[in-house]
C-alpha cells in the first residue's frame, strides 16, 4: 500500500501587507476553529528579503497541520500522524474544511486573491523486492544495460487541464529510498506528484474553485497512482 507522508497546497497571491504580525498570528489562529493550537512563530525576516520566505508560521501542537504565511503566498501543509490519515484519499474533507477557512479570513481581512495553486502530495510505497530492481524493470527498456544501482531516480512532467480547462504541470518523481538502520534494505519507492497551473499565466480563483481544484487534482494523483502501483 503507497502511504502518503506529506501533503502541501501553496495558494500564490498578491502582496499581503501586515499591519501587525502578532495581530495577523492571532487571527489566523483563530479562523482555524482551534486546529492552530501550537505555538505561533513570527519569524525576524528582514523587509527587503525575497517575499517567498516564510513571516509567520502557525500550526497545531502536534504538526499535523502547518501553515506558513509569506508576502505573496499561503502553504498549508498536513503530516499524518496515524495510520488511517496515510491514506490519499482520506485527506480531502478535514483538510480541504481548513483550507477554505483560511481562504475565508484572508479574503475578509486582506482582500486576499488566489492567481496560482501548487498542490504535492509526498508518499511512500514499500516494495516486496528491491526497488531498484523494480525501478529498472518496470520504467527502463533496456534494463539490461543498468544493473546494480545503488539509487534511481526518474521524473515525468506531463502537461494536464485541472476541471478541462486551467493548464497545469504534473511532475511524477519517483526515487528508491533505502532503510537508515539496514543500509541493504532498499524496498521503498518514494513517489512525490506535484501539480501546478502554470507560473506565467494568473487567474482569479476564488473559495469555490479552489475547493472544485483541490478536488480534481486529488482526482488525477489517485488515478496516476492507480495507474502505476495498483495492487502492490
Amino acid at each position: 500500500m503507497i502511504k502518503l507522508r506529506s501533503f502541501q497546497v501553496a495558494l500564490f497571491s498578491n502582496m499581503i501587507s501586515f499591519d501587525s504580525k502578532i495581530d495577523y498570528a492571532s487571527k489566523i489562529i483563530a479562523a482555524s476553529g482551534g486546529i492552530f493550537d501550537g505555538e505561533p512563530a513570527i519569524l525576524p525576516i528582514p523587509n527587503n528579503a525575497p517575499p517567498e520566505i516564510p513571516r509567520i508560521v502557525v500550526k497545531s501542537k502536534d504538526e499535523k497541520y502547518v501553515c506558513n504565511t509569506s508576502i505573496n503566498r499561503i502553504d498549508l501543509f498536513f503530516n499524518p500522524r496515524k495510520d488511517t490519515e496515510e491514506d490519499l484519499s482520506n485527506i480531502k474533507k478535514d483538510y480541504l474544511s481548513l483550507l477554505l477557512k483560511i481562504i475565508n479570513f484572508l479574503n475578509e481581512t486582506y482582500k486576499f486573491k488566489v492567481f496560482r495553486i501548487g498542490i504535492v502530495a509526498n508518499m511512500i510505497l514499500e516494495l516486496k523486492e528491491s526497488a531498484n530492481t523494480f525501478i529498472t524493470s518496470k520504467y527502463l527498456k533496456e534494463a539490461s544495460l543498468i544493473s546494480n544501482t545503488f539509487e534511481a531516480q526518474l521524473n515525468f512532467l506531463n502537461k494536464i487541464e485541472l476541471l478541462k480547462r486551467y493548464k497545469a504541470n504534473r511532475w511524477l518523481r519517483i526515487m528508491t529510498v533505502r532503510n537508515k538502520e539496514e543500509i541493504e534494505n532498499d524496498k521503498f519507492l518514494a513517489v512525490t506528484i506535484d501539480i501546478n497551473t502554470l507560473q506565467d499565466v494568473s487567474h482569479d480563483f476564488d473559495r469555490e474553485l479552489v475547493s472544485l481544484i483541490f478536488n480534481d487534482t486529488i482526482r488525477d494523483m489517485q488515478e496516476l497512482l492507480d495507474s502505476h502501483y495498483k495492487g502492490l
